[in-house]
């Protein structure tokens, strides 16, 4: 085997004295699906809610955006991860859309869940169903967590007073349980 040569530049490299920080991407140990990332956003959710009221120097006030950001990606990764590998149990020609919206996606997932007669517990459609409805309301395209005012200069979140972490953090832990869940199911029948 020839020996390929990846890219790299002086930020996005190897260090080779400090091994356990070099994380594989692309075709090094890819390539990865939507479900890898979901779960890496899963995961990034998860770490900076643990950080919320124990680390010292940590305001919530700032936390709150990255980790609704995370969080509302990894739902958007994790419904176009279902209607990816569903499409494949149905043979249909469904696709995902490539915006940042949910509710259209989520509705195609639900069809295909319906047609693979996937074993979910109905009030698992029904918590993501409200947990699509909430971020929708907020954060119709992803960009409300992203900047603090809109293209227009318009002030996002200006209607809004309070985000209870902890509220975020208990939604998040059945979510990020019932796509590990689902994806356990979807690959045994794939």
């Amino acid at each position: 085997h020839k020996f390929r040569a990846f890219k790299q530049n002086d930020l996005f490299r190897p260090d080779f004295d400090r091994m356990a920080f070099n994380a594989c991407v692309g075709d090094n140990g890819g390539p990865y699906d939507l479900y890898d990332y979901a779960h890496g956003y899963f995961d990034a959710t998860r770490l900076l809610l643990k950080a919320v009221g124990t680390e010292r120097g940590f305001i919530n006030d700032l936390l709150v955006y990255p980790i609704c950001l995370n969080f509302r990606h990894s739902i958007e990764l994790f419904i176009k991860y279902l209607i990816s590998d569903l499409k494949t149990l149905t043979r249909s020609d469904a696709k995902f859309r490539t915006t940042h919206s949910l509710e259209g996606n989520w509705s195609t997932a639900m069809n295909l869940i319906k047609r693979t007669k996937l074993d979910v517990d109905p009030d698992e459609i029904k918590l993501i169903t409200r947990v699509v409805t909430d971020v929708m309301e907020v954060d119709p395209n992803g960009n409300i967590f992203r900047y603090p005012e809109s293209i227009k200069g318009d002030q996002h979140l200006k209607d809004w007073a309070l985000v209870n972490l902890a509220v975020i953090g208990d939604v998040f832990a059945l979510l990020s349980k019932i796509a590990e869940e689902w994806h356990f199911k979807i690959e045994g029948r794939i």
